[in-house]
């Protein structure tokens, strides 16, 4: 059993009923709904950008337009998450 620290989380995916903690290049599975864990997650520091995936937006480096209002996100590792655009608002808020 590893113990994470929530500072260390770059993003979550969810993967049906687990979750996916992805941190410094290594991916640790929850046992939890990702609805649950976002309800635990500091809201000024984690913000849902898809319906499975949250992220850190302190790992945010940048946000790059692609079709229909969706963005790409790329993190500080270069990691390349999909924003949904009914989730942009929040994190254009987060990231202000």
């Amino acid at each position: 059993m590893a113990f994470l620290s929530v500072s260390e989380v770059d993003w979550l995916e969810a993967e049906d009923y687990y979750v996916q903690a992805h941190a410094g290049g290594q991916t640790h599975l929850l046992r939890q709904p990702l609805k649950e864990l976002e309800a635990q997650l500091d809201p000024r520091q984690f913000v849902r950008i898809h319906r499975s995936t949250i992220v850190n937006a302190r790992r945010v480096r940048e946000m790059r337009p692609l079709f229909h209002g969706e963005y790409q996100v790329i993190l500080g590792d270069g990691t390349c998450l999909k924003l949904s655009r009914g989730y942009r608002e929040r994190l254009d808020a987060l990231l202000a």
